[in-house]
């Protein structure tokens, strides 16, 4: 039954858009409070004498939240990952490294359009080279991490699969 305090409940915006994604307890006290109503329920209940609450793992708040800004999502080996799917960007093998397309040393800066995930074999073989001066080619250029995508950076490459269908609409 401690299956619950692991559980994260996904909130969208009364739009359907992702919002959150918060603890059992920050949930509960949403539900309690009527801010939001289940859309997809869990199997765990939170069951007292008056009150039998479904967890929900998709909840839709009942009002409107204004959210202007955008999340910034770090960047670093884990989030370039999860961004490039675990796959070299140069062969389409399983990613080990990270790899700056312009090297650092020559200028190249550490941003989210300079990097890619890679395997050791074609980091090894791009080196200190610039993209050009090699035989490897990109197969997607790389970009800034867009919508939902800090979903993913709180719980991993695999969310709930109750959370898809909201997720990809993000």
């Amino acid at each position: 039954m401690e299956k619950f305090l692991s559980h994260r409940t996904l909130i969208l915006n009364s739009t359907f858009q992702p919002l959150s994604v918060v603890s059992y307890r920050r949930a509960v006290s949403l539900i309690l409070n009527k801010k939001i109503h289940s859309l997809e329920d869990s199997k765990i209940v939170f069951k007292s004498e008056k009150t039998k609450i479904n967890l929900p793992n998709v909840a839709l708040l009942n009002y409107f939240v204004n959210a202007p800004y955008s999340r910034r999502v770090a960047l670093n080996k884990e989030n370039i990952f999860i961004r490039d799917f675990h796959t070299c960007q140069y062969c389409g093998g399983v990613a080990e490294s990270v790899d700056h397309i312009i090297p650092k040393s020559k200028g190249g800066e550490h941003v989210w359009s300079n990097v890619v995930a890679c395997c050791k074999k074609c980091n090894l073989i791009k080196a200190d080279k610039d993209l050009l001066n090699t035989r490897l080619k990109l197969i997607k250029t790389p970009e800034h991490p867009v919508g939902a995508f800090w979903v993913k950076t709180i719980v991993g490459s695999n969310p709930d699969p109750s959370w898809n269908k909201y997720l990809k609409s993000a």
